[in-house]
């Protein structure tokens, strides 16, 4: 009787434009990241390397002194406490309007769904420059200028994050509601006991991307605060540029700049795989 004998699967063949494309998005990465590097090896480097010609990109002599004149020169432990805070009422806000509004657009019906829904998505068309002027005249009639409500609160809404978790509740199966109004499960549980666990990864996607946006702002917080103790980390870093005429201490403002942009690297890094799962599950039915 004859043996057969197990074959081996044939090994791919090795594709050169496979590690040429590789090579290039590599390439391409460097070089999106080069500033990156360059003010991380700045602030380390001693004030009299900073200005050597030719420059050199690593530094001779490693030092700390030039973060330690950032966190004294300003008050950045108040800073960060203030962007924290403001950035924490954004996201929180953003996250629990759009899954309530995006829930209503996606599972319930009203008259008029449709249109409202069109109208909020038309509000992204307009540019928050042109609603910085009603905003900050109906923040100072409140009293809220110098406040964390001031900061926090003309940005509560995200009509973002309303299309984008509403994409997603349209792709969770009709029969799961259907069987959860025959149980007697209202919307408020069906909502918070069976959507949101389901739609974790589209919900923590848009959490990031509130986070980011929020913690970056620049432009209303310079408008709102006129008081040093309510400035935020990116009105911090224009301390260190009002100085240029007088010779800025370069180093000691590539270590402000790599303190302030800490958290938004950090939040990245420990929510990417979140943030890439919530892109690809968010669904595309609409």
């Amino acid at each position: 009787m004859a043996t057969i004998t197990p074959t081996r699967p044939p090994k791919r063949a090795f594709k050169s434009s496979t590690i040429w494309v590789q090579v290039l998005l590599i390439g391409l990465g460097l070089i999106v990241a080069m500033p990156i590097f360059i003010a991380l090896f700045t602030s380390f480097k001693a004030p009299q390397e900073v200005i050597t010609f030719p420059p050199t990109i690593i530094p001779r002599t490693w030092t700390t002194a030039n973060y330690i004149a950032a966190w004294n020169s300003n008050p950045f432990g108040r800073f960060l406490l203030n962007s924290f805070i403001q950035t924490g009422l954004i996201t929180l806000g953003q996250v629990l309007f759009s899954v309530l509004a995006a829930y209503a657009f996606a599972v319930l019906r009203f008259p008029g769904r449709n249109l409202l829904f069109y109208v909020i998505l038309g509000s992204l068309m307009v540019p928050f420059e042109l609603t910085i002027i009603p905003n900050f005249q109906l923040i100072s009639s409140l009293g809220w200028t110098n406040t964390y409500q001031g900061l926090a609160v003309p940005f509560l809404a995200s009509a973002f994050g309303v299309f984008l978790l509403r994409q997603f509740f349209l792709s969770i199966p009709k029969d799961l509601h259907d069987a959860a109004t025959m149980d007697g499960a209202t919307n408020w549980r069906y909502l918070w006991q069976v959507v949101v666990p389901l739609s974790m990864g589209s919900i923590g996607a848009f959490a990031i991307f509130a986070f980011l946006s929020a913690y970056n702002q620049y432009l209303w917080p310079l408008i709102i605060t006129s008081e040093v103790e309510m400035r935020t980390t990116q009105i911090g870093i224009r301390f260190f540029m009002t100085n240029l005429e007088r010779g800025a201490d370069w180093g000691a403002v590539m270590a402000a700049t790599v303190i302030v942009s800490a958290p938004t690297l950090i939040a990245f890094l420990v929510a990417q795989k979140q943030l890439v799962k919530g892109i690809a599950m968010t669904g595309i039915k609409g």
